[in-house]
């Protein structure tokens, strides 16, 4: 029992090491500032968005999306391997039940024993193993939910945008199918004057070219929402059938004021960055388990027992295992070398995380801003392309200009229709985007 004694006195020496964070540089603020005020990230998704019926498709993905499902059995996965290695810290209590004939030159009747051992064993963590065994075991299995909020953010913002892909989309086809009726009725024109002969083929062709060229763009669009509404299906984990529709595009409005916070928010507020400290954390105290491979293990094992055949014989043994390592240290401190390599990789991706996170505010920054300027540009070239339009006829219908000029402009303008919703669909998805670079749209909703 002394070398037990010596031991527990040891008991201090753990090779538990202390996490500090890696330094990072973190500017004051973003290049492209917007406003002060605490980060929109903080604003919880269901009240971020103002589309209803988008908020009821991002609150069934977040329930029903499988890989996020697949993800969420890993975590509780994770949290049973935490608690399996939870367990190495108290005693572990077996039983075991043996059975015995024998027969000797000295005792010719054959003995019949039956015994009934009951076992304690104890590892005695000197060195802090165990203990940093089950650090490790924590911070990966808080890693892993935080991968799944990681991927909670994700799917919010992917449903987002697939949705307002889709609310463009009809936009779209309302124009096209706008641009295709007021041709038909251009059509029914030259139609007109070509059977009265005050016009030639040419023109009749004209027209009805750039009719067709409307109705395969259509047949592009319908196409187009079909295999989309197939997609966000398999986002929302259902079978393909039509998405829901709530306010149209350019009823899909956010806030003009788009506070930001500070990079500083992004060390505590990003799931990727979050993720990638917890999993350094895990390979930290990895580092201190395998360390303590160098040094001896204690384990004591208590065996109480009784012979089944004669209750009154009774037997017990305290044992004390002293083990550690002789001629394998080279080997021990390969590994131990592993470890403090993987240790610097983890490092380098908390960094790598957190440089990633600075690149996709700043571009989400400049492309909420650049597409600001855009679509200000593309209002103004519509109201242009339409007031050319509708001069352009009128100058044809009285002779001064040719056909070909009228559908030159008139492509003029169902390309300026169709670029102005494209327009706002980046920008709201460009906010989308910021939102999410920020580390917003991973809260569960009460």
């Amino acid at each position: 029992m002394g070398l037990a004694l010596a031991c527990l006195c040891l008991f201090g020496c753990t090779l538990q090491k202390e996490y500090v964070a890696p330094e990072v540089e973190v500017p004051v603020s973003f290049s492209a500032q917007r406003t002060d005020g605490p980060s929109l990230a903080d604003r919880e998704w269901w009240n971020f968005f103002n589309d209803p019926v988008l908020t009821d498709l991002i609150s069934e993905g977040l329930n029903s999306n499988l890989p996020l499902q697949n993800i969420i059995i890993g975590i509780k996965q994770s949290q049973l391997q935490l608690e399996i290695t939870r367990a190495q810290l108290y005693p572990q209590l077996n039983y075991a039940v043996s059975a015995e004939s024998a027969k000797n030159s000295i005792l010719p009747n054959i003995q019949n024993s039956i015994s009934a051992v009951g076992q304690v064993s104890y590892t005695v963590d000197v060195w802090g193993r165990i203990a940093n065994q089950n650090e490790a075991a924590l911070q990966a299995y808080l890693a892993t939910e935080m991968a799944a909020f990681e991927v909670k953010a994700t799917l919010v913002a992917q449903i987002a945008n697939l949705y307002f892909t889709l609310r463009d989309i009809d936009n779209k086809i309302f124009v096209s199918q706008e641009m295709e009726v007021s041709m038909q009725a251009y059509k029914a024109v030259i139609d007109a004057r070509y059977d009265g002969g005050f016009i030639s083929k040419v023109d009749l062709n004209q027209i009805n070219i750039s009719l067709k060229d409307i109705q395969v763009t259509l047949q592009a669009l319908y196409r187009g929402r079909k295999q989309l509404e197939n997609g966000i299906s398999t986002v929302l984990g259902r079978v393909p059938k039509s998405i829901e529709r709530g306010k149209k595009l350019q009823e899909q409005i956010f806030p003009s004021e788009l506070p930001v916070g500070v990079p500083s928010d992004l060390l505590r507020r990003r799931p990727s960055i979050l993720r990638s400290e917890l999993q350094l954390k895990a390979q930290l105290a990895r580092l201190g388990a395998t360390e303590a491979l160098k040094y001896p293990n204690f384990q004591i094992d208590l065996n109480v027992g009784a012979q089944v055949l004669s209750p009154t014989a009774t037997f017990g043994n305290l044992l004390g295992n002293l083990v550690g390592p002789i001629f394998n240290a080279n080997r021990i401190n390969n590994t131990i070398s592993i470890e403090e390599e993987q240790l610097n990789r983890s490092v380098l991706d908390y960094e790598q995380s957190y440089l990633i996170a600075l690149q996709e505010v700043e571009d989400a920054l400049i492309a909420i801003e650049t597409f600001e300027a855009e679509v200000a540009i593309r209002k103004e070239q519509l109201a242009l392309a339409e007031e050319a339009y509708d001069l352009a006829w009128v100058r044809y219908a009285e002779g001064a200009t040719s056909f070909l000029e009228f559908l030159n402009i008139q492509t003029s303008l169902y390309g300026a229709q169709l670029a102005a919703s494209e327009s706002y669909k980046s920008q709201l998805q460009s906010v989308v985007s910021l939102y999410l670079a920020l580390g917003g749209g991973w809260q569960q909703q009460n």
